[in-house]
């Protein structure tokens, strides 16, 4: 009598820093035939559920905050070796992605892609499959022409079990330098990748990288036509993420160096040009626009199937999602129209006599887990709605580049209130505290992403309201946001 032969769902853990997202994605892929078998909100985490759970596919965000996927991935990789790995990449992350894939992911897809072809994407590389669509995957290998293209429907039927599949195979240099080429062209600012020897000779570069360089023919030795930026190559071709200023043929530019396995990666940021701010504030905000409209489309596609297969709790939770999302975009769009009417000069602030500590408890409910302590019960002169923004911006801050446990304190400090908003992160770079309120600054090798108008917003509303906002480490580590308003 033969044996029979049984198979189990694909066991899937979720690393991403956006809990929306993870829930569509766990409704997305149990309908799908997988079963989720763990979730985690950064890498650090991540690895730890890996670990616990030693799943059959692995879906990992790269930026997330406490450690993101690039570092996090070897270790997924080393646990978990015959496992799939398919990366999250937002936005204009191509060459991330690319960095992924060469460090052992298996593929990546985008994040505002639908939840169908993300489906697909995911059975097909389970599968064994290889399937490498512009947009979705660089993985560098040939796919067969008859491949069947993805479905547009969502099939309900359990993928094959993994069978000891063995590790990806390293990328091929072709490929690699096709991604890179396809990368360069899309960058909103200048890269340049040269190769790593003496001469540092130029292997590709983008538009911009050749206004500013004056050329992009590939071959071109950096020292014949950026002899300090040579120069300053060399000296920091061995350092991680080494950062610089120099001047070329199109003016004083901001170096950044990244290195991969035989070159080196420069990132040219024409930082004194208007045009160069404007460009990189263009970028950053739609990357940060992206997101909730991705969960927004994601959500509607969900709820778009059939109604029976959804359950009333599922419901429920995407609603929630929903408003979150809308609240994220209207703290958006709120910070882009304040700059404009602070550039225009039609800024209008209404002053009222305002409890602080209403606004603080409107500003967190339903949103944050934060300690409250409230310690000074006086009034404020100010303007409601846009303490709210202030307060909001400053805890969204928190929540991105910090850490929990997350505090909101209200005290007295002689004729004013003080309102202190905490976490328990790494703080702020002590280089840049003096470009910390600045308009579009955002720390150099941030993880997490922002449109740079945050703290600007909240630094003007304040002195708009006759107050101010400053920035001290925590005595125990972390970071203290303080806004102080005159006491009624």
């Amino acid at each position: 009598m033969s044996a029979v032969v049984t198979t189990r769902p694909l066991r899937v853990v979720i690393i991403d820093d956006t809990p929306d997202l993870r829930d569509l994605l766990r409704i997305a892929l149990t309908r799908g035939g997988f079963e989720v078998v763990g979730e985690a909100g950064d890498g650090s985490t991540g690895i730890d559920v890996v670990r616990t759970h030693r799943p059959d596919v692995v879906l990992l965000d790269l930026a997330m905050p406490v450690m993101d996927g690039i570092e996090a991935l070897p270790s997924i990789r080393r646990l978990c070796p015959a496992a799939k790995i398919v990366v999250l990449s937002g936005f204009g992350a191509q060459q991330m992605s690319a960095r992924a894939v060469a460090a052992g992911a298996d593929g990546y897809v985008q994040k505002g892609a639908p939840l169908t072809t993300i489906l697909d994407y995911v059975r097909d590389m389970s599968a064994g499959g290889r399937r490498a669509s512009r947009g979705l995957s660089v993985v560098p290998v040939e796919t067969s022409p008859t491949e069947a293209p993805p479905s547009d429907k969502l099939e309900t039927k359990a993928p094959t079990a993994i069978q000891a599949v063995p590790p990806p195979p390293e990328p091929s240099d072709s490929a690699e330098a096709a991604s890179s080429a396809e990368t360069l062209a899309l960058a909103p600012y200048g890269v340049v990748e040269v190769a790593d020897e003496p001469l540092f000779r130029i292997v590709h570069a983008n538009p911009v990288a050749a206004r500013l360089l004056g050329t992009d023919k590939a071959g071109t030795p950096l020292v014949t036509i950026a002899p300090e930026l040579a120069q300053l190559v060399a000296f920091h071709r061995l350092d991680s993420d080494a950062t610089f200023e120099t001047d070329v043929d199109g003016g004083r530019v901001r170096a950044t160096l990244r290195r991969t396995g035989w070159s080196v990666i420069v990132y040219l940021d024409s930082t004194a040009e208007d045009v160069g701010l404007l460009r990189r504030a263009i970028a950053t905000t739609a990357h940060e626009v992206r997101g909730p409209v991705a969960v927004l489309c994601g959500i509607a596609e969900t709820l778009a199937w059939d109604s029976d297969q959804i359950s009333l709790d599922q419901t429920r939770r995407l609603m929630d999602s929903v408003a979150r999302q809308a609240r994220i975009l209207d703290r958006i769009t709120a910070d882009l129209l304040t700059a404009a009417q602070i550039q225009r000069g039609t800024l209008r602030i209404d002053h009222q006599v305002v409890d602080p500590r209403a606004i603080v408890l409107g500003a967190i409910e339903d949103r944050w887990d934060v300690d409250v302590s409230i310690e000074d019960d006086r009034s404020v002169r100010a303007d409601p709605l846009r303490l709210e923004q202030m307060l909001t911006n400053l805890l969204s801050n928190a929540h991105k580049y910090g850490a929990a446990p997350y505090g909101v304190r209200v005290r007295a400090e002689g004729t004013h209130v003080a309102i202190d908003v905490i976490d328990s992160g790494d703080g702020v770079p002590v280089e840049f505290h003096d470009q910390l309120f600045s308009e579009f600054a955002r720390a150099h090798g941030a993880v997490a992403t922002g449109t740079g108008l945050g703290l600007y917003v909240v630094r003007t509303l304040a002195q708009a309201q006759g107050g101010s906002v400053s920035y001290e480490p925590g005595d125990e580590g972390g970071s203290v946001f303080t806004i102080r308003l005159l006491a009624c």
